[in-house]
């Protein structure tokens, strides 16, 4: 009886182990990670067979001597998460995944998917917390279509401690030079 409670146990540890670890996940879709470098998403990405078709832009502020820098990366490419095909879009702060829309082929069809897998999807543009560092909402398009958008929190709160701080620096420079 004495093994069978310590085997209990130890199984109860583990699950809370891996429930504990879900929730701190820092997963965006389809396994890619939030916070990953650009490198590492194009690795992910070629692994899971989405190495072609892509594209890449790049915007940065190099010109303004009143804030310090910021660079995003925008990738953009064709992708399938949970059997649906679509358009991904990786958007990169500083070097680090910010944030994953994905805009699938069959909208309401993932979105079932989606919610299957997740739970039930709070209305439209309210975020629904997947773990302790991601977030995802959705949008529906006047034309029916569905954008699904992953938010990987700690670098958006960095993002937008940024514009906080920065963005009044920016408007009192300009006033000034009007």
């Amino acid at each position: 009886m004495k093994k069978r409670a310590y085997q209990f146990a130890l199984l109860s540890c583990l699950a809370c182990v891996c429930i504990s670890c879900q929730r701190h996940s820092s997963r965006v879709i389809g396994g890619l990670q939030g916070g990953s470098l650009p490198d590492a998403a194009r690795k992910d990405l070629k692994h899971l067979g989405f190495d072609s078709g892509w594209t890449e832009k790049v915007r940065t502020n190099p010109d303004d001597h009143f804030r310090p820098r910021h660079d995003f990366i925008e990738m953009k490419g064709p992708f399938s998460d949970l059997g649906i095909s679509g358009q991904l879009e990786l958007t990169f702060y500083n070097d680090r995944l910010m944030e994953a829309q994905f805009r699938p082929n069959e909208s309401e069809r993932y979105f079932r998917l989606l919610s299957e897998r997740l739970g039930k999807l709070p209305e439209p543009e309210k975020p629904k917390r997947i773990s302790a560092e991601v977030s995802l909402r959705y949008y529906r398009d006047a034309d029916g279509t569905v954008r699904f958008y992953w938010e990987y929190l700690p670098v958006e709160k960095e993002w937008h401690n940024w514009v906080g701080k920065y963005s009044s620096v920016f408007l009192s420079h300009s006033n000034r030079n009007s």
